[in-house]
């Protein structure tokens, strides 16, 4: 079995974001960081993560796999159980999320509370400092 924990953070001045991805199976363990580039609120920042770690998911073929990702989002994991969110631009990046989870056989989506996200949001916010940065020398 695959697990994920996936977790975003979002500067709360700037609203430039990154995402974190923590990646066990068996005996491989990957710890995967993005920055993101656009500003944005945290929800839209933590519909991003699901959407990389499905994007990863995919590039390297596990869609047959059986795969649990956990989030600390209620707002994504309740949207993707009820497969429905009333504005944009969540509807728009739920859609897409749930586009590419049904290509997945065996795919669990799992909310799980802040304390067992730590990893992924130490990437997170690793990435977020470092888009930041970028941003500010752009």
């Amino acid at each position: 079995m695959i697990r994920i924990v996936i977790d975003a953070s979002v500067d709360v001045v700037t609203h430039w974001a990154g995402i974190g991805m923590v990646y066990k199976e068996k005996k491989i363990y990957r710890q995967l960081k993005h920055g993101l580039n656009e500003q944005m609120d945290n929800h839209l920042a933590e519909f991003y993560a699901l959407y990389y770690a499905l994007i990863y998911l995919k590039q390297h073929s596990k869609q047959k796999d059986w795969i649990m990702i956990e989030s600390d989002s209620k707002i994504v994991c309740d949207s993707v159980r009820k497969a429905w969110h009333k504005r944009d631009p969540y509807q728009t990046l739920l859609k897409a999320c749930l586009d590419l989870m049904s290509e997945f056989d065996h795919l669990l989506l799992q909310w799980t509370c802040e304390a067992k996200t730590k990893g992924a949001d130490r990437l997170a916010r690793q990435a977020m400092r470092q888009q930041v940065k970028k941003m500010e020398n752009a």
